[in-house]
């Protein structure tokens, strides 16, 4: 009986628990080791931890991490995109339904993500774009640690870490009156900062030598290491996309080279000009208007990629569209 016990717990735990712990976050650089130990201090808690990064920055790294330090790394650990459920449904995911709640319900109801999560921790990706119903919803959940499923008077007590992320400043859409000011500072307990790849280019050889270790593991490849010219291309680009756009550059590298060192010519082969130095039009020395104009340069690309069509363009930048809404309006770009 006691083998059966582990043995379920054990499946349970390769579909809900956390695949990535903290040794799994690559990087040693002050930027990214500052991180890492505030990692440490708030992982042992219970409270809320809202962690705040530029798209591929690895937040949800970040997220596995916090649940796999903590206490309750034995229990599940859901995660849920808020900008991936339309909004009319949200509610019945996070906090399930009962038979016969609306048409088309799951006969025998539906246990939501909150209940899922009990004992464990969940992740409420992209926070930033639940509604303001659904945010008034999600505050009456936290502050009473319990759940009330569509269609149902019963109320289930739940006890799960809530962990949120966000690619846009959550302040800032309290100012502007698009998120609760009261459920903020019920996610902000503790926060984190994953800082972007341009301030840890010191990183950029041991993420490489990652992505490549990867690559040859997955793909049977016979790829050594980057040489040094390689590695200087890397280190002066402005990386809009982070960690996932490197992660990118080094997959097409490695498949072109196959095998050996890589190159410059490998790097740039299917790159379409975009680890060029030559596609950063701002030529001045102030990091902050470099990056605006970087971003302005990727943004651009995307709308005339996807023939101006906003939804696909966020899909292309790795965004929801609402994000990339802000992110224009941040830019003074023009939005139509």
């Amino acid at each position: 009986m006691f083998s059966e016990l582990k043995y379920y717990k054990e499946e349970m735990r390769k579909i809900f628990g956390a695949k990535y712990s903290l040794s799994a976050i690559i990087g040693e650089s002050q930027a990214i080791s500052e991180v890492k130990e505030m990692v440490k201090i708030v992982a042992p808690l219970n409270n809320p931890v809202l962690i705040y990064g530029e798209t591929g920055t690895g937040k949800e790294l970040f997220a596995h991490a916090i649940h796999q330090e903590s206490s309750r790394r034995e229990g599940p650990f859901i995660r849920v995109n808020c900008a991936g459920i339309p909004d009319n449904l949200l509610e019945s995911e996070l906090f399930g339904y009962e038979e016969g709640a609306f048409t088309g319900a799951r006969k025998g109801g539906k246990p939501g993500k909150f209940e899922l999560a009990n004992n464990g921790s969940i992740l409420l990706d992209e926070v930033s774009e639940l509604s303001w119903m659904a945010q008034a919803k999600l505050l009456r959940a936290l502050q009473e640690n319990e759940i009330e499923r569509v269609g149902s008077t019963e109320i289930i007590p739940v006890n799960v870490r809530v962990i949120s992320a966000t690619n846009v400043p959550l302040n800032e859409l309290v100012t502007q009156g698009k998120f609760r000011k009261d459920l903020f500072f019920r996610l902000n307990a503790f926060n984190l900062k994953i800082p972007p790849l341009s301030e840890r280019i010191e990183d950029i050889p041991l993420l490489c030598q990652h992505f490549i270790d990867n690559y040859n593991r997955e793909n049977g490849g016979k790829v050594e290491h980057l040489n040094d010219e390689a590695l200087k291309l890397l280190a002066d680009y402005h990386w809009p996309g982070n960690i996932r756009e490197l992660n990118i550059v080094i997959e097409r590298a490695c498949t072109d080279a196959r095998k050996g060192i890589i190159t410059v010519d490998n790097l740039l082969r299917f790159s379409n000009e975009s680890t060029r130095r030559k596609t950063e039009e701002y030529s001045g020395f102030d990091i902050k208007e470099a990056k605006r104009e970087a971003e302005k340069a990727t943004i651009i690309r995307a709308l005339k990629a996807s023939n101006g069509n906003r939804t696909r363009a966020a899909q292309l930048l790795g965004i929801s569209r609402s994000s990339l809404y802000n992110k224009m309006e941040q830019l003074n770009m023009e939005i139509i």
